[in-house]
Parts: structure tokens; C-alpha cells; sequence
């Protein structure tokens, strides 16, 4: 959080305008996790006539832009000069295809980037509660769950321990390798919780695989995902990246 050195003016107005900002519409649609959500459009329609009315202008600008991250920042301005402002940083990876390569990042994947640091950067300074709301290209860093659906996971195939000869009277047990299935499930675990549901993990496969259309799942598809999403820190990078796959399949 950044502010100007003294607060005393704004803070009043800023009390007025947050009272005045209410039903912020879910007027957006995720195709993956078939929710809705609050977009850009809909937070700005909401707050800029409130924030008009209490002397207060509001900016976004992009603060810093490197191959692989963005930093956008809002500002309130206030009539006397007085300012307050938040920064988030989003992830911009490329593109992972099928065969391995990856591709360049493209003017979508950046104006998706800034879209979404505008409007998590001024969901946060406004205290509007977005955090909770699963969206297209940000789901809550807390993980993922449908409230439509009961959470159920990919049945997993038994791992039957293994014996090996052995000089040793006793032989040893060999622990087998994770199965693709397994390691894909790991990874979604990671990023959205066990919660995810077997339809959310087929949507998060087909997002990648198949740039969000119906494609058949196997141990290759299951191996370029797994590896795709390992590369992601947290869950907002990996809803970036899952939202790209699928804009450029478009």
C-alpha cells in the first residue's frame, strides 16, 4: 500500500465513498469452473460515480512490464492532493504447446496480465469482496471450489509394491513410480486444493491440452499438463496461465 504523507482530507471522503459502493454485479462467466464473477467493467460502473461524488479520481496505469511479470497500480486522487494507491504484480509466462515448444507471449496474454492487476489491485484498496469469487483469469489464491458440485477426485490405480532378487535373504519392496494420473492429480491438489472436483481437473486438462475443448486424456496429455502446472508458484499464475492456453486456441 502506497499513500501520500498525510491522509486527513481523504480518509473522510474515502469513508463516504466506500459506504456508497454496493452491487458490485457477477456479470462475468467462467468457462472452466462454470461460476461467475466480478469483472473490470463491472467494478468500475459501480465505483467511479461514488468516488465522483466524493472528490476522488481514480488511475491505473502499468508500472513496470518485463518479459514474465506486470505491475499495475490504482491510485485515488483526491480533490486536495492527497493520494492512496495499491500494486499487484501478475505473472506473464509463455505459452507451453503440445510438442514441448514454447511459444512468444502475445498482446493478449499481457492485456489479460493488466486487466487483471487492474482489477485485483482495486479490489483490494476499495475492500471490495472479490477475494472469495472464482473468475477467468484469476481464481482466489485460497483455491477452487463449485459450490454446485459435490468434491470428488480422480479414482487413482493401487500402487502394488514390487519385489526384486537380491543377494539379501530378505528381498526388498520397491515403492513404484507415480502413475500421470497421479502426478496431474498432485499438482492440482497443489494450486486448488483436493476440494477440485473430477469435473474441474477434466476442465483444467482440456484448458491446457486442448485450449479448452474435449480432448481424450492419456498418459502423454497427462505428462505435458502436469508439467505445465508444476511450472506455475501459486494458483493465481496458474489461472493466467490456463486463461492464455485457451485464448490462443481461440
Amino acid at each position: 500500500m502506497f499513500q501520500s504523507e498525510c491522509l486527513s482530507k481523504i480518509a473522510p471522503d474515502l469513508v463516504k465513498a466506500q459506504a456508497g459502493i454496493n452491487g458490485v454485479a457477477k456479470d462475468g462467466n467462467n468457462p472452466i469452473f462454470r461460476s461467475k464473477y466480478i469483472t473490470l467493467d463491472s467494478i468500475l460502473l459501480a465505483v467511479r460515480p461514488v468516488l465522483s461524488q466524493c472528490n476522488i479520481f481514480l488511475s491505473q496505469s502499468v508500472q513496470n512490464h518485463t518479459e514474465s511479470e506486470i505491475t499495475v497500480r490504482s491510485t485515488l486522487i483526491h480533490s486536495s492532493g492527497e493520494w492512496i494507491a495499491n500494486e499487484v504484480s501478475v505473472p506473464v509466462n509463455p505459452i507451453i504447446n503440445r510438442d514441448g515448444k514454447v511459444q512468444p507471449v502475445d498482446a493478449h496474454r499481457v492485456g489479460s496480465a493488466i486487466t487483471y492487476g487492474r482489477r485485483y489491485s482495486l479490489s483490494a484498496l476499495l475492500a471490495i469482496g472479490e477475494a472469495s469469487d472464482t473468475d477467468d483469469d484469476g481464481n482466489s489464491a485460497s483455491g477452487v471450489s463449485n459450490a454446485n458440485q459435490a468434491p470428488q477426485s480422480f479414482q487413482r490405480s493401487p500402487q502394488t509394491p514390487q519385489r526384486v532378487s537380491t543377494p539379501n535373504p530378505e528381498p526388498e519392496k520397491v515403492t513404484s513410480k507415480p502413475s500421470p494420473l497421479e502426478l496431474f492429480n498432485a499438482q492440482v491438489d497443489r494450486l486448488y486444493g483436493k476440494e477440485a472436483s473430477k469435473a474441474d481437473r477434466k476442465g483444467i486438462h482440456n484448458a491446457i491440452a486442448g485450449g479448452g475443448k474435449d480432448v481424450p486424456i492419456n498418459g502423454t496429455s497427462l505428462a505435458h499438463v502436469t508439467e505445465c502446472l508444476a511450472e506455475c508458484k501459486d494458483t493465481a499464475e496458474a489461472d493466467v496461465f490456463i486463461a492464455g492456453c485457451m485464448e490462443v486456441k481461440e
